[in-house]
């Protein structure tokens, strides 16, 4: 496995998890959302590993998960999640707006600066505009100057990104555009194979706690 430390201008920081596979952007959020939400929690069980998740995904789907090939389901992602012991969730394909306003409802929001550590994640599905799709964390929504600001948690780069967010509108994703970052350990696809300049996608899944 590996784990990365991020920062963001809001003087927080993050833990990202690499993908290990091209992909397994879903089986690394899943990663991410199971540690920050039971990290504190006594008795709750923070780190699971890429195996464990592939086989519990295997077994909610009906067939051998292939993380090289073969991408996730909302729906299938939000089982796994629940035999977690995390919480209820929920996975399903919506429009772009429908994962703005999700974030604004389900992710933990708080003004100004400095590090916070109790968080309420999802997962957003994006569809590259080129063609294809990934998923990422998003555990934070940072306000300033009267606007919002979701976190993602990105597993292929292994950064965090700050998007604008706002009601009624899209979510609209450009990778490529992270924080600062600097690896001094550990591996990820994207540092073989990094985003160009930026990628842009838009909203269309959620997987959340209800």
């Amino acid at each position: 496995m590996a784990w990365f430390t991020r920062f963001t201008r809001f003087g927080d920081a993050h833990l990202v998890f690499g993908q290990e596979a091209n992909m397994s952007c879903g089986i690394a959020s899943i990663l991410m959302c199971v540690f920050k939400i039971n990290k504190f929690t006594p008795g709750a069980k923070a780190l699971r590993t890429n195996k464990e998740v592939y086989d519990l995904y295997t077994s909610v789907s009906g067939s051998t998960y292939k993380p090289e090939t073969q991408g996730t389901d909302p729906a299938l992602l939000a089982s796994v999640l629940n035999q977690l012991n995390c919480g209820k969730w929920t996975g399903k394909y919506v429009d772009a707006k429908t994962v703005t306003s999700t974030i604004l409802q389900k992710v933990r929001s708080q003004g100004g600066f400095g590090p916070t550590s109790d968080v309420k994640p999802i997962i957003a599905g994006v569809g590259w505009s080129g063609g294809g799709g990934h998923a990422v964390c998003i555990d934070t929504v940072r306000r300033f100057d009267g606007k919002s600001y979701a976190t993602v948690c990105d597993p292929w780069d292994s950064n965090v990104h700050i998007v604008p967010v706002a009601a009624a509108t899209p979510f609209n994703y450009e990778a490529g555009k992270g924080g600062l970052a600097v690896d001094f350990w550990g591996e990820h696809k994207g540092q073989k194979n990094p985003y160009p300049k930026t990628h842009q996608g838009k909203g269309i899944a959620v997987i959340y706690r209800d």
